[in-house]
């Protein structure tokens, strides 16, 4: 299925200081469904935010002689619009000169200004001469791990969305699984002597990323997608509590997908952390690992999410 891939800049939104004189773009891929699914008057409108060493590919594999793979094309198969966003310093939005200025305040304040403009252009039916205007909608907001912390992060400084689902993210703090057992993830305090946009080899962190069942050529698929990230974005969503503030701060309803390995030490403890929210669902998503999109399960949830975004799960 085809998508509207588009540029917003987000520029004269963000401090002088991280622009350094660029024009700074924010990258998204837009899915419009052939007719949109409505709930309560409203059709949902699901903005995807990946995670570290991931871009916006994440949410639409393409895993040759396979199929399925792609929860952007499930979602608007259920006639929900979906936006995939690239946050700022990743994919194919814009990187700042500076990297190490690029903390999660700065990425959630450009992902914000993208994400208002891509809002108010549905709104008034501007986005593409083939998209009409979208009276009401319902703003879903879905991260995966870093992208988790970021859009909570988001929805804390600005009230973005209607409802949030937080996937494969723990608000206790990151802890990966090495010979079964839980780790601490922490990345240790900024090193201002490496590189401010990095990766990490997957092949350190598979027992965390990809349950057993999941078959060597997908796992390849991940390697090939596989990209720089600000280093201290990622540094961020290693360190402990980091959004614990943030998310009692949530006032919308929250649905939390943990795979069944994952990054939470403790997975019944996390919704303890959203006490302000009117809803919490968790959801732990068996035959799964952290990348629940790699997951032979994955369509469970990704159905999972389409009901809960119009409230008729």
């Amino acid at each position: 299925m085809s998508y509207i891939a588009t540029l917003i800049d987000v520029t004269d939104g963000l401090p002088k200081s991280i622009a350094q004189g660029q024009r700074l773009f924010i990258s998204a891929w837009i899915f419009i469904p052939a007719q949109t699914k409505r709930a309560h008057g409203k059709c949902a409108v699901i903005v995807l935010i990946n995670g570290a060493t991931y871009d916006k590919r994440y949410w639409h594999l393409s895993v040759p002689g396979r199929s399925g793979y792609s929860m952007a094309e499930f979602l608007q198969d259920r006639g929900n619009v979906v936006v995939l966003l690239d946050c700022l310093g990743v994919g194919e939005s814009s990187r700042p000169l500076n990297g190490y200025l690029l903390d999660r305040q700065i990425a959630a304040r450009a992902s914000q200004v993208a994400i208002t403009e891509i809002f108010d252009r549905l709104t008034k039916g501007v986005l593409d001469p083939s998209v009409s205007p979208l009276s009401q909608f319902t703003k879903v907001g879905v991260g995966h791990s870093m992208g988790s912390m970021l859009l909570i992060t988001q929805q804390a400084m600005y009230r973005t969305f209607d409802r949030l689902a937080i996937t494969g993210y723990t608000a206790i703090g990151v802890h990966v699984v090495q010979n079964g057992e839980h780790k601490s993830g922490y990345l240790g305090p900024i090193d201002y002597s490496r590189p401010a946009y990095i990766t990490v080899a997957h092949e350190l962190v598979r027992e965390s990323f990809f349950y057993p069942d999941v078959a060597d050529d997908v796992v390849a698929v991940d390697s090939a997608i596989t990209v720089d990230v600000p280093y201290v974005l990622i540094v961020q969503s290693s360190t402990s509590g980091i959004i614990a503030k943030d998310a009692s701060e949530i006032d919308v309803p929250v649905y939390i997908c943990l795979g069944e390995i994952d990054l939470s030490p403790s997975p019944h403890s996390e919704p303890s952390y959203y006490g302000n929210s009117p809803q919490v669902i968790l959801h732990i998503l068996k035959r799964s690992a952290h990348c629940q999109v790699f997951a032979t399960t994955r369509a469970e949830m990704f159905d999972r999410i389409d009901r809960w975004a119009s409230d008729s799960n």
